[in-house]
């Protein structure tokens, strides 16, 4: 807001989300002051959602450096609105979206479907094709588009999938967050992924066996 608000700059909300990232990658002594020096913390980083800054820029991988160079372990969640997931067209441009994201990062990943909460019964049906996706499958009933745009869209999509199986990295976790259970399992999988808590020390209860003569009594 304040770079926003500037006489002199007037960015516009885009303009301004990226000069502000590339500012505090510039200036992390106080973010680095900010986070402390205790260990075993687990931080929460809610980052803005223009696509841009982590495909196209660098300034979220220099975060992301940054974080590490501090032993930070880092775990990149990527959320996607499971409403835009519903059909093959728009499933192949989220997931490339997310594929660029891992490529440009390089840290480990975990894809979520959000808002499953929020589908029909039947959207939540059709949603299952898309968790573990077979890309020729979600593509094929784009091949017989008529029309030479309708033909050319086909093609494109058919290609951009070929490029998702090639990588075989993309997969997706879907977020109810009305299921208790289902938010766990998530956490646990953010935990595993970043090997969260497995340097902590064990801690152990002495077993105290029964004692006979409390049998013998009975």
């Amino acid at each position: 807001d304040d770079v926003m608000e500037d006489e002199e700059m007037k960015f516009g909300p885009n303009g301004g989300l990226v000069f502000s990232m590339e500012f505090l990658i510039e200036n992390t002594d106080w973010l680095e002051e900010a986070l402390g020096e205790e260990e075993d913390d687990y931080l929460l980083f809610d980052c803005p959602g223009q696509i841009e800054l982590y495909t196209h820029m660098n300034v979220m991988r220099r975060f992301v450096d940054v974080l590490q160079q501090w032993n930070f372990r880092v775990c990149a969640v990527f959320l996607i609105d499971s409403h835009f997931m519903v059909d093959g067209g728009k499933f192949i441009s989220g997931a490339m979206a997310a594929l660029s994201v891992m490529v440009n990062l390089e840290v480990p990943h975990v894809n979520v479907l959000s808002k499953i909460d929020l589908l029909s019964t039947s959207g939540r049906k059709q949603l299952e094709r898309f968790i573990e996706p077979d890309t020729h499958a979600l593509t094929s009933d784009l091949q017989g588009t008529s029309g030479m745009l309708g033909q050319r869209y086909g093609e494109l999509t058919s290609s951009l999938a070929k490029v998702l199986d090639d990588y075989s990295l993309v997969k997706f976790f879907p977020l109810d967050i009305t299921s208790e259970e289902n938010v766990q399992d998530l956490l646990i999988m953010i935990d595993t992924t970043v090997q969260y808590g497995e340097d902590l020390d064990v801690k152990t209860v002495d077993f105290e066996y029964p004692d006979p003569d409390d049998n013998d009594d009975q």
